[in-house]
């Protein structure tokens, strides 16, 4: 590889990194900019910010977060949830432990903007020696108080430290959200005490606001957990780029680099990656490590497809492959074979020959995985963008 072809290159996929130029999204960040503007006029908003891998999900909950800033609001992040919060217990250590660092966070500010000097002392349960804030937080005991009791307890009573600090309101920013479900079989319903506590403190007019982000099954799990969630919610679907919009993410940030693509290549980037943020990322950064030119045509592309191709699978899709039993990779490519994108069960059982007790267990795991969604009874789709075609290319070789 040459050292001209790794400088100055303008593209930078990656999970959840900030793209060179933002496009397409603008619906997106005006819709939260309103939310905003809305809870400060006295309405509660929420937020489902629900899209498929490489979507720019996670690009997005970082631009809320400058707009939480921006706007008077504390925002509240984590970015990596996963099933092991749907153990109650774990889920309250990182909800206390998220709220108890912005709180401390602030508290220090005002510390040096009121230039008074001391450490922080905390107590059982702690509390932190500034004037008029003081921070709540018992241990959580399920033998001892509801899940359900504890968190309406704590987010009530921590509630004067948000309002005292003059924050107009606290937005609990979450991405990863799909893989927090209720778990009847182990009595772990953190996901449906979760909403109707969020209910209840709102209503009680404690300002806190959640934007929950994740892949589309998320919508389910919540509908599922509180069947009146959709009054609490507004959706907002994130997917692929327009045509224009995927080809201005690509024109633009060339036109501060030294490089060049011809108006075909461009042309053929945006349909060879279905206009997804991340593979348009993916292809044009490896388009100019792999070649020797400032100005790239085509052709210079058609020599080196099998390059980027093959490093995609191995970036992106191997590793998520490698994660599959042998039962769970028969059913996934059986769903490649079908035509459309909403694959019935009755054509994966036909074509796997797996019973349907056993095929729902696999059906499961595979999205749990994040790989698929039940679209809705009887019929799945694919969670990530071009896993069709992988798929495709991995079952012909």
């Amino acid at each position: 590889m040459s050292t001209m072809s790794t400088m100055n290159n303008p593209f930078n996929p990656g999970s959840g990194t900030p793209p060179p130029y933002l496009a397409g999204r603008e619906i997106h960040l005006n819709t939260f900019e309103k939310m905003l503007d809305s809870i400060e006029d006295g309405h509660i908003e929420n937020l489902i910010l629900s899209g498929l891998r490489g979507t720019g999900k996670t690009v997005l909950i970082e631009e809320f977060n400058k707009l939480c800033v921006k706007k008077g609001f504390l925002p509240i992040k984590r970015l990596q949830f996963t099933k092991k919060y749907c153990d109650p217990y774990e889920f309250v250590i990182a909800l206390t432990y998220d709220i108890r660092t912005v709180i401390e966070s602030f508290s220090k500010i005002n510390f040096i903007k009121n230039k008074f000097m001391g450490a922080i002392s905390y107590f059982k349960p702690k509390q932190i020696g500034i004037p008029n804030i003081f921070y709540y937080e018992p241990a959580y005991s399920s033998s001892k108080i509801p899940f359900e009791d504890y968190l309406k307890e704590y987010l009530i009573k921590n509630w004067k430290v948000f309002e005292n600090s003059k924050f107009k309101g606290a937005m609990l920013l979450y991405d990863e959200f799909h893989t927090i479900y209720d778990v009847p079989r182990k009595k772990w319903f953190t996901l449906s005490d979760f909403l109707g506590v969020l209910n209840e403190v709102q209503k009680e007019g404690c300002k806190y606001f959640v934007v929950f982000s994740g892949l589309p099954h998320l919508q389910i799990n919540i509908k599922k957990a509180k069947s009146y969630s959709e009054r609490m919610y507004k959706i907002l679907e994130i997917g692929n780029l327009s045509e224009k919009e995927a080809k201005l993410a690509i024109y633009n940030p060339l036109k501060k680099s030294q490089y060049k693509f011809s108006n075909s290549l461009i042309d053929l980037i945006t349909k060879e990656t279905g206009q997804y943020p991340y593979f348009i990322q993916f292809y044009g950064k490896e388009i100019i490590n792999n070649t020797n030119k400032k100005s790239i045509s085509v052709e210079d592309f058609q020599k080196i497809r099998a390059i980027i191709v093959k490093q995609l699978d191995i970036d992106f899709f191997d590793a998520r492959m490698e994660s599959l039993s042998e039962d769970e990779k028969k059913v996934i490519f059986a769903m490649s074979l079908f035509k459309n994108s909403d694959i019935p069960t009755d054509f994966i059982k036909t074509r796997t020959s797996i019973q349907r007790t056993s095929l729902s267990k696999y059906l499961g795991r595979l999205e749990e995985k994040g790989l698929i969604y039940n679209y809705k009874r009887g019929i799945y789709r694919f969670s990530v963008p071009l896993l069709k075609d992988y798929l495709i290319r991995k079952s012909t070789k």
